[in-house]
């Protein structure tokens, strides 16, 4: 199974305050540790957890550092978007009205023709138009 992952799959794997589907977020882990599912993430991915992270009470540097290194180990596929990821990316914000961030994760995914997983709400009202996007509470193992 092939899929693409946003941030915010990405923040549950070190943060449980205020986060809802951390055990669903902790199974993909666990899945793509046992290399039982193949996990694809644009570059933004790190930048947006990372970001995030910062943002929460308690974690320092060490514990930012550490969370960076983790997300590192895990041997992500990481996309470095090409020209076509980003033409498409330009395309579907502009119809879609998301994020050029948003967007890219849609882009990706449309690229390596996975399912996108996220919980971010304006991703998920634009699955309509995308069907391959899903919410984490709905993925099914």
């Amino acid at each position: 199974m092939k899929i693409v992952l946003d941030a915010s799959i990405g923040v549950k794997w070190f943060s449980c305050k205020d986060e809802s589907n951390i055990d669903l977020a902790l199974q993909i882990r666990d899945l793509k540790l046992k290399s039982e599912i193949e996990v694809t993430v644009p570059d933004l991915f790190f930048f947006e957890t990372m970001n995030a992270l910062l943002k929460k009470k308690g974690f320092t540097n060490e514990i930012m550092h550490f969370s960076l290194e983790t997300l590192y180990r895990m041997n992500l596929n990481i996309i470095y978007p090409d020209k076509e990821i980003i033409d498409n990316t330009i395309d579907i914000a502009r119809k879609s009205k998301l994020t050029f961030y948003d967007s890219l994760y849609i882009a990706t995914a449309m690229s390596r023709q996975a399912l996108l997983i996220t919980e971010d709400q304006e991703m998920l009202q634009s699955s309509n138009s995308f069907s391959f996007i899903e919410s984490l509470g709905k993925f099914s193992f």
